[in-house]
């Protein structure tokens, strides 16, 4: 297979923005920004993240079975950066009638209750029901209005 190739076409799946919300096991917020988010089905109502291996939010998903995820609108360019960067205070948050952490003035926002944890390959699939959900304003940032690329 030819790997230059492999990584122009899958950078071609349109990816949003997105910000995971979870609880440290102290009771804390956690934000780490994502973009493998799909729905998988309608009855129930499903959704899957995928969740890097070594990541801290997988830890906090395993053993809470919950996370939230904010839709990130359009001009969150610096709410994203700062995610990334672990800059969690710049951040302006609220959170679920759960007290799961969100970013403030997301275009839209889900809760999800983990049904199963998927452990093939690097990343690991958290396939989740919708539990609530939330509308803002504003419409979603697509993944390529940061100039970043993750796939491929």
């Amino acid at each position: 297979m030819d790997k230059k190739a492999k990584k122009k076409v899958l950078q071609m799946i349109p990816y949003g923005a997105y910000v995971v919300g979870t609880k440290t096991p102290e009771g804390g917020d956690h934000l780490m920004f994502g973009t493998w988010l799909m729905q998988t089905s309608f009855k129930p109502v499903l959704v899957a993240f995928a969740l890097s291996e070594d990541s801290r939010t997988l830890v906090h998903v395993r053993d809470s079975k919950q996370f939230a995820v904010s839709f990130l609108t359009d001009g969150m360019n610096g709410v994203a950066e700062s995610i990334v960067d672990g800059s969690f205070a710049k951040v302006k948050t609220e959170h679920t009638p759960s007290g799961l952490p969100l970013v403030a003035g997301a275009a839209g926002w889900l809760e999800c209750h983990v049904i199963e944890l998927s452990e093939k390959g690097d990343h690991r699939i958290a396939l989740a029901e919708l539990v609530d959900v939330g509308v803002g304003s504003g419409k979603l940032m697509p993944l390529e209005a940061l100039k970043w690329h993750y796939g491929g």
